[in-house]
């Protein structure tokens, strides 16, 4: 009689296991995730196709560069690249903005240099003062988050310029 009882209870459990799983999978596809690329929702960034960050932005301009290393299948690069667009609308006329595919062949060299691990990285390039660094991640949790981190760095340019 308990064997039974263990048997059907062992069924039941497992039935409802397997109900909950098809519930959760069914739920899962149903949430749509925006797919974002640099090309769409972002106005001031642009592709950089190639290894030449630094040059790129000595021929270019006379700002710092802010460089969002990304991949298109990474979630958290598809959640931040309105966050990042948005920052740069708003930024514009203190940083340019560029954005760099970690998946294409042509910018291994350049993912190598600047050691990128985890995605979306940014680094602030500025030849101005010679450096670069990297914001931390809790900056790409909002707007108003990454943009506290550029006024960060905006401070500590003007006070390296005053000495």
């Amino acid at each position: 009689m308990k064997k039974k009882f263990f048997i059907g209870l062992f069924i039941i459990t497992f039935i409802a296991f397997c109900i909950f799983l098809g519930f959760l999978f069914w739920h899962k596809s149903k949430i749509k995730v925006p797919e974002y690329t640099a090309q769409q929702n972002l106005a001031a960034p642009i592709e950089i196709p190639d290894a030449g960050i630094v040059k790129y932005q000595e021929a270019q301009f006379n700002k710092p560069v802010v460089v969002m290393f990304y991949v298109d299948w990474c979630s958290f690069c598809r959640r931040f690249m309105p966050i990042f667009g948005e920052v740069a609308k708003k930024y514009s006329d203190k940083f340019e903005f560029a954005v760099l595919n970690c998946d294409y062949p042509e910018n291994i060299d350049i993912v190598k240099k600047f050691e990128i691990a985890g995605f979306p990285s940014i680094f602030i390039i500025d030849k101005d003062l010679d450096f670069q660094y990297q914001p931390s991640i809790s900056s790409t949790k909002s707007t108003e988050a990454f943009g506290k981190e550029l006024d960060k760095h905006l401070k500590l340019r003007k006070k390296l310029n005053e000495i």
